[in-house]
């Protein structure tokens, strides 16, 4: 079998519950049944060590390096934001690091080199002087991504190397997988790319996942957002709590995941904050969910939440930026509501009980014929083998 490695700046967790880990976990899960996958992660301050989860599909979680402060205190950026982790994993590249210890150790026996993001480019000093062909298997479009919600002013000095590090590695990349025909057309256009070596892989779902939906027998509507403590997720709760909360009282919000953390204190009889949950508290709470609410308003990519509410039948109330890349229709698989009209959507349809149920399974049936791991796996291992120089 290849032996394909694969960088990226944060580790997948077993099993996996957010939408970066999800693809990170199960896309290489399924790849290693036609290659040998290593994952050369880097724990961001958890547990590292080597993980093996076949005989095919390993990880190392690099530990957090010693040097990390230093630069963290070198950047003079106080606060604590989503902005810095990525800042410093690029300046981390350019220092004999632990990270670049094993990558120079696994380097040589690896057949191809997958970037998941531009942020570890610069560990990849052989690019462009050997003959492994490199991919970019991007998450999102990051520069656009970074340019979109990052707020804090010292950190958007940092875009342009941003740019040209993604820029770099798309020019250099043999094949560029992309999320959606939006991102694959904005990579062609920003880097006036060969359309040819951009390919879809979209997010996906493991149709087999979930537990048997059940009626609910509360007085109150449950309505579920899940995500991570990620810039646009945020901004998504805070429209929960400080208005949708207020314009729908009969409709208790349960909200799950890192996206809770900057609201611990914020005290409403409808909103239920729940933090962080493993993966079979997150399949218990998706079978008592009676709808799903996804009032994203930023961000890149195809939305991997909006894929599990879908798959798992739950009817989903969406902004369109929240199902962007999916071509999903309006009450037919969905229910399409904006910022100006969310609250009159849900209250409107919430009790249609006959019609949000029509509609969830239309829905689940589009996803899980068409955004499956494996068949998403499958197209890639082809483009792959398709490659012309290889």
């Amino acid at each position: 079998m290849k032996k394909l490695l694969v960088l990226n700046h944060f580790p997948t967790v077993y099993p996996p519950t957010s939408g970066g880990t999800l693809r990170y976990f199960h896309l290489y899960k399924e790849l290693s049944h036609y290659y040998n996958v290593t994952l050369l992660s880097q724990t961001q301050g958890r547990k590292g060590g080597f993980f093996q989860y076949s005989p095919s599909f390993t990880e190392y979680k690099v530990e957090k390096d010693p040097i990390k402060k230093q630069i963290s205190q070198l950047l003079q950026l106080s606060e604590a934001i989503y902005e810095l982790e990525l800042i410093i994993n690029i300046k981390l590249s350019s220092h004999p690091t632990i990270y670049k210890n094993y990558y120079e150790s696994l380097y040589g026996t690896s057949d191809i080199i997958i970037h998941e993001s531009p942020y570890l480019l610069r560990y990849d000093r052989y690019l462009g002087f050997d003959n492994k062909p490199r991919i970019y298997n991007s998450h999102n479009h990051e520069y656009v991504l970074a340019n979109q919600i990052w707020r804090n002013q010292k950190a958007r000095e940092y875009l342009p190397l941003i740019y040209e590090l993604e820029r770099k590695l798309v020019e250099c990349a043999k094949l560029i997988f992309v999320t959606s025909e939006i991102e694959r057309n904005s990579f062609i256009d920003m880097y006036n790319n060969d359309p040819k070596k951009v390919k879809l892989a979209p997010n996906g779902i493991d149709p087999d996942a979930w537990l048997e939906i059940k009626e609910s027998s509360n007085e109150k509507l449950h309505a579920l957002f899940i995500g991570a403590n990620y810039p646009p997720n945020i901004e998504a709760v805070g429209y929960i709590i400080h208005y949708l909360a207020d314009k729908c009282p009969e409709i208790e919000f349960l909200i799950a995941g890192g996206c809770c953390n900057p609201f611990s204190t914020i005290k409403k009889p409808n909103i239920k904050l729940l933090g962080r949950v493993h993966h079979k508290q997150k399949l218990k709470l998706f079978a008592k969910t009676d709808i799903a609410v996804n009032p994203m308003f930023t961000g890149a990519g195809v939305n991997l939440k909006t894929l599990e509410f879908l798959s798992a039948g739950i009817p989903l109330f969406s902004t369109h930026f929240g199902v962007r890349g999916l071509n999903l229709i309006d009450k037919e698989h969905y229910i399409h509501a904006e910022k100006e009209d969310f609250s009159d959507k849900i209250n409107q349809f919430c009790h249609d009980k006959k019609f949000l149920k029509e509609m969830s399974l239309r829905g689940q049936k589009y996803i899980n014929d068409n955004y499956t791991w494996s068949n998403i796996a499958k197209s890639i291992y082809e483009e792959i083998e398709g490659m012309t120089t290889f």
